[in-house]
């Protein structure tokens, strides 16, 4: 069995500051990703790399997205530098950019992993949110008690709350 990578991103960054920032925010969910190829950068082109992440890349063509639950990405590796996961979703450019996450994978995994809940392209409503959840709990056998505090959980604060608190009970795409 592989080793799993909890990976937490930065949407559309223009460095890698705005990585670390985005990474560091504790209401950034980690995702588990499954490398799908390792590109290996001088320091040189690491660094340029960086500082350039919405140019265009031939080797990001057609690369990440999800399956199997699981975001598939490229790992950027360089000497003496922090590797990288890039999920282009099928772009040239590195549309997510994610640092691994601390092996703590209690803290980061969702609390019910096999339970996916499709968020993006749906009513951003709270009401649907929480509608969608309940339904994905019912079919994934999630016990009432949980879906109850979960449904707790996720009205006991604002909208931002709400998402996550989702994404820490569930697997949100």
């Amino acid at each position: 069995m592989s080793e799993q990578i909890f990976v937490r991103f930065a949407r559309k960054p223009r460095s890698l500051n705005e990585v670390r920032e985005a990474c560091a925010d504790p209401e950034n969910f980690a995702h588990n990703v499954q490398v799908t190829e390792t590109k290996e950068l001088s320091t040189t082109d690491y660094d340029d790399f960086t500082q350039t992440f919405l140019a265009d890349r031939d080797w990001l063509t057609g690369k990440g997205g999800v399956r199997n639950g699981k975001r598939n990405v490229v790992e950027v590796t360089a000497p003496d530098r922090a590797a990288l996961y890039i999920n282009p979703e099928g772009y040239a450019y590195a549309r997510y950019v994610g640092l691994r996450e601390s092996p703590k994978l209690a803290d980061t995994a969702p609390k019910y992993p096999h339970v996916r809940v499709q968020l993006v392209g749906g009513d951003g409503n709270a009401f649907y949110i929480l509608g969608r959840c309940q339904q994905a709990a019912k079919r994934g056998n999630v016990p009432a008690e949980e879906i109850g505090a979960f449904m707790d959980e996720a009205r006991s604060g604002d909208y931002n709350h709400l998402l996550a608190t989702c994404m820490r009970w569930f697997e949100c795409d």
